[in-house]
């Protein structure tokens, strides 16, 4: 059985943790226990939520798993976006971790879309 880290989502979600562990332990005292704890907790949860929707069977599950991956990673983006106008983390760091968010959200659409058109055969089929 293929194991969900050895997917290129998990890889790539894997790095983006890596990334925010880098870039959190220079944010300023006032900020690193907050902001920079949220952003590791979050980019931790992403890890567990795509490896809930890989090793689920059940379709409805998967697609809640990754709907709840979404809702955290936009959120996730948008403190790294306001890290980056604070001025916490540099414009070229930003790029790279842009990029990176950039893939992991096409892939999470893309699987998402691919698993609500497997429900909807699904039901169709049994209906």
């Amino acid at each position: 059985m293929k194991l969900s880290s050895s997917t290129k989502i998990y890889i790539d979600c894997r790095s983006l943790l890596d990334e925010i562990l880098n870039i959190t332990v220079d944010f300023p005292k006032a900020y690193k226990f907050t902001i920079g704890t949220k952003m590791q907790e979050y980019s931790v949860e992403a890890l567990n939520d795509i490896s809930g929707a890989y090793i689920n069977k059940s379709l409805k599950v998967r697609i809640d798993y990754l709907t709840s991956f979404q809702t955290k990673f936009e959120t996730l983006k948008t403190l790294i976006r306001i890290a980056s106008e604070r001025k916490w983390i540099s414009i070229k760091k930003f790029a790279a971790i842009s990029a990176l968010t950039t893939s992991i959200g096409r892939q999470s659409t893309a699987w998402k879309n691919s698993l609500i058109s497997a429900e909807r055969r699904e039901s169709e089929g049994h209906g």
